[in-house]
């Protein structure tokens, strides 16, 4: 990519962040925040029987990051074997159904399923994804990219494993190549913040259980064909009655509640 189009692209990307944060100010009654993050609120969460481990204090580090659609798997698509493969240009995504089925218990899918996808006739890129338990349940397993900057917890770069009857039966994948720094490093909101954000709000109900707290980039917004991710925090809450469980999104930079989206995407911040 030369000079020029990296110039390009961030004036298109700087001038879009713009235009989300105003959109965000505008619509600031979808967002919820709050300071209470002290002792004391730890203390009434167990007291109301909420589980939880040690919360760790640190402010970190995440970035503004971007990315361009990439026509990597089309190209290296002819590399797979023994399974029937659709792709669909638009979204840049592999559907593809394995010829022989795999077999995989709730105890050994994730040794077989990681074994499988180093090969590369099998999946494309696949030593590039690591599995995500936060993200994958009975009938699905899900592989996001991890690099140097962090986990994508997004549909624009994920594979996604199929289970039907305790058997492996095809996948879908999309791919990005590269994610490009957008702007300096920024302090996160650390994992005490968080929780005790959701808390203070009334986004984590007595008598439960907090199974996943993750970092990971998500989708902020497209411009010009390019897709601009932000680092959220992905909380996962078990109701110990119910055992329903439930994903809370928080934008690592500002410790905003990120509201479900009304389009269904369950991962794109808004």
């Amino acid at each position: 990519m030369d000079f020029r189009r990296i110039e390009v692209i961030f004036l298109i990307v700087f001038f879009s962040l713009d235009i989300f944060l105003f959109l965000s100010f505008r619509n600031s009654q979808q967002l919820v925040s709050s300071s209470s993050t002290n002792t004391s609120t730890v203390t009434e969460m167990r007291k109301r029987n909420i589980t939880f481990g040690s919360l760790d204090t640190k402010n970190g580090y995440a970035y503004y990051l971007g990315s361009q659609p990439s026509d990597e798997l089309a190209q290296n698509i002819n590399k797979l074997r023994n399974q029937e493969v659709q792709y669909d240009i638009v979204n840049h995504k592999v559907s593809s159904t394995l010829a022989n089925e795999i077999a995989v218990t709730a105890t050994n899918k994730k040794a077989i399923m990681d074994k499988f996808i180093k090969k590369d006739s099998n999946v494309l890129f696949g030593d590039e994804y690591t599995y995500s338990p936060q993200l994958s349940n009975s009938s699905q397993m899900v592989y996001v990219p991890t690099g140097s900057l962090g986990e994508v917890y997004d549909k624009t770069a994920q594979l996604v494993f199929t289970i039907t009857d305790g058997k492996v039966v095809g996948y879908t994948q999309t791919y990005v190549k590269s994610l490009i720094i957008l702007h300096e490093r920024q302090v996160v909101k650390s994992e005490k913040d968080v929780i005790t954000n959701l808390y203070a709000n009334s986004e984590i109900p007595n008598n439960s259980k907090i199974t996943y707290a993750n970092l990971a980039y998500t989708k902020l917004l497209e411009a010009k064909g390019s897709t601009i991710y932000i680092p959220v925090w992905f909380v996962t809450i078990k109701n110990k009655d119910s055992k329903v469980t439930t994903t809370k999104k928080v934008n690592a930079f500002t410790g905003n509640i990120i509201k479900s989206s009304t389009n269904g995407d369950n991962y794109s911040a808004q």
